[in-house]
């Protein structure tokens, strides 16, 4: 194989493995120091590893367990009426526990596996030269060479390899030539097609495809295009961050578990910079700083985040407090993120990236620095975002905080959004309490159809239609405009509001309060209704769930919540799933209040949570003001409507 035709002076493939020795990191010396230090965690990526070995993956569409994928895996291979399966399959993410395997134990059997199935790989898809004259819906199909599949090959696993084995028996000048042939014409296929589909640099893919070409040109400056490579992403990662971070903080796409990769995508480019010198701009680091904060924002106080869109409720803030360290060389959002994640959890998932730390010693030590401070959060307890169209409440930064976020952005950035218009997602007492469903799965299938449904998120439905149509797990029809226009923390309360005007005539206006520290209050107003079916759902994390006369309880043995409305109705109850991780759902219930109304409406709601004493809440017209209402629950709130804003004032008595 003349790999030197690829290359700016035809140097042999054993000065281009001297050359590449030279650039990789001593990933011995970070071995040496897990075996020493950390050998629970060496145990269990052993374990992993001998998964990997034996070809048990857990994929999209393996029902959240571990399968056997065939060795070698079956590459082309698209499983479970899934495409997801055959994209993760080949992005190779198995290749690092297997990696970190060999380096940990030093059993060839590991480094060996991943050789054979390199080569297997090349060998099965024979990259074509002439990849970049393919035409450009090619790179968006379900096949391995789809162009996010290359980006991320290219940034996160494939060069993994050469970290772990280059200065090793197992990667050969043949292994070496093979790699970076074919490697050479995905990266020239990237380089052309990525700018075409990703014009404006608004989506994470991009951030990801520009990631691989840097990755690659820093690997193998050597090559004719690198420099055109390394410029190219440099300024494309520069874009991502201009079009992609919002000045209040949070990713465009508005899905806080994408969010949370972005913060590690743009962290690993900084960390790229520090490795092979070079500096990103100030504006650049100035947004990642600020856009951090978000990671922060977006978690319940339960130390999950909220997976509103595609998002999964996990602990994906730690992997963005991370990067933030890697990259400021600064421990704060890991310092915020554990004052509600317990320790043991934050220590678990951020030793997943310890493989990538510049200095592994001082990273522990800053991990373990985390257990004897005390992180003072001076966030403020209200957030509002109207670019993502986001509003998040919360009583206080405790782990036993009520906790608000209200979603309202038509017409949606992307279709990561769901139709989940004036939805909210609350979590009280240590209890995720009224639940966004979460992503489930990509399939386009009646599970993706329900889960991106409005009637599966808490809101409203008009005329059991959908807020827009879902065409597809990727495609909507057009929708009308929707907002969050009132985000604002006042004496005593704190309060959210939006309007959509997706259901033709019908506009529903819905306010958010945090009242008191002690629960919330929903105003839901709809205008020119003419008969409609109006459907209000509450999507509730409870399985044990009553319906009493005067309101409905969800029990747990955490905390409870009692729901209250005005007017009093009753709720169907009907069965709800939320998933926290592809194809694995939980079961829930929803609350369905419903009826048959004209003209302006007013629906009132109140979500009191509690642990041991219900209080009892009463709600009634508040008969002194134009509009308001009167709550009573031990102490009694007056709140009046003032043209398109509410007031709560609590009642001296």
């Amino acid at each position: 194989m003349n790999i030197q035709r690829l290359l700016t002076e035809p140097i042999s493939t054993k000065q281009l493995m001297q050359n590449l020795c030279q650039r990789l990191e001593d990933m011995e010396a970070k071995a040496n120091y897990l075996t020493e230090y950390k050998t629970d965690t060496v145990k269990e990526t052993i374990v992993r590893a001998e998964d990997a070995y034996a070809g048990m993956l857990m994929l999209p569409g393996t029902g959240g367990v571990k399968e056997f994928v065939g060795s070698p895996p079956c590459w082309l291979e698209r499983r479970h009426n899934d495409n997801e399966f055959l994209w993760q399959l080949n992005r190779m993410t198995h290749w690092q526990d297997l990696l970190e395997g060999y380096s940990l134990t030093k059993d060839g059997k590991y480094a060996q596996k991943v050789v054979e199935e390199l080569l297997g790989w090349i060998q099965v898809m024979k990259v074509p030269e002439n990849l970049d004259e393919y035409p450009i819906s090619y790179f968006s199909e379900c096949n391995p060479l789809r162009a996010l599949e290359i980006g991320i090959r290219a940034h996160k696993t494939w060069p993994l390899v050469l970290e772990h084995l280059g200065k090793t028996p197992y990667l050969t000048e043949f292994v070496l030539e093979q790699y970076l042939e074919a490697m050479y014409h995905q990266i020239r296929a990237l380089r052309k097609v990525s700018p075409i589909l990703w014009p404006k640099a608004d989506h994470n893919h991009f951030l990801m495809e520009c990631l691989g070409v840097l990755t690659t040109a820093l690997y193998f400056p050597e090559l004719r295009e690198a420099e055109e490579w390394k410029n190219f992403a440099i300024d494309g990662i520069e874009r991502c961050a201009r079009a992609q971070l919002t000045e209040d903080g949070g990713q465009i796409e508005g899905c806080p578990s994408y969010h949370n990769g972005c913060m590690y995508w743009f962290g690993l480019a900084v960390l790229l910079s520090k490795r092979f010198g070079f500096t990103f701009s100030e504006e650049y680091m100035a947004l990642y700083r600020k856009n951090l904060d978000y990671s922060i924002f977006s978690m319940r106080p339960t130390g999950k985040c909220v997976p509103v869109g595609d998002s999964h409720a996990n602990y994906l803030a730690t992997m963005a407090g991370v990067y933030g360290y890697f990259a400021l060389e600064d421990m704060t959002w890991l310092g915020l993120a554990s004052n509600l994640i317990d320790m043991d959890i934050l220590c678990k998932e951020a030793e997943k990236y310890a493989w990538r730390a510049l200095d592994i010693h001082k990273f522990y030590e800053g991990l373990e620095s985390l257990k004897d401070k005390e992180y003072i959060c001076e966030m403020p307890v209200t957030f509002g975002n109207k670019k993502l169209g986001q509003a998040i409440l919360r009583s206080d930064w405790s782990r036993e905080a009520l906790c608000l976020l209200m979603t309202c952005r038509s017409p949606i950035q992307n279709f990561h959004a769901h139709i989940d218009l004036l939805s909210f997602d609350f979590t009280a007492l240590g209890k995720s309490m009224v639940c966004d469903p979460g992503i489930f799965c990509y399939r386009d299938d009646d599970d993706r159809r329900m889960f991106k449904s409005t009637e599966y998120h808490s809101t409203i439905v008009i005329d059991d239609e959908n807020q827009f149509e879902y065409q597809g797990s990727f495609q909507y029809g057009p929708q009308k405009a929707g907002y969050i226009d009132l985000v604002e923390e006042r004496e005593g309360y704190s309060v959210a509001s939006g309007i959509h005007y997706n259901y033709g005539s019908v506009v529903h206006r819905r306010y958010l309060a945090l009242v008191d520290k002690r629960f919330v209050l929903i105003l839901d107003k709809l205008s020119g209704l003419e008969k409609n079916d109006v459907k209000r759902y509450f999507h509730l994390d409870y399985t044990d769930v009553k319906v009493c006369e005067a309101y409905t309880v969800g029990k747990d043995a955490v905390a409870n919540l009692a729901v209250y409305t005005y007017p009093l109705q009753k709720p169907e109850l009907l069965p709800g799933r939320l998933s926290d991780v592809n194809d694995v759902a939980r079961p829930a219930t929803r609350l369905l209040y419903g009826g048959t109304y004209s003209g302006e409406q007013w629906f009132v709601t109140v979500l009191m949570p509690y642990k041991n004493y219900q209080p009892e809440v009463t709600i009634g017209q508040w008969k002194e003001v134009d509009k308001g209402y009167e709550i009573c629950c031990g102490d009694t709130y007056l709140v009046e409507i003032i043209g398109e804003d509410i007031k709560v004032t609590k009642k001296t008595r």
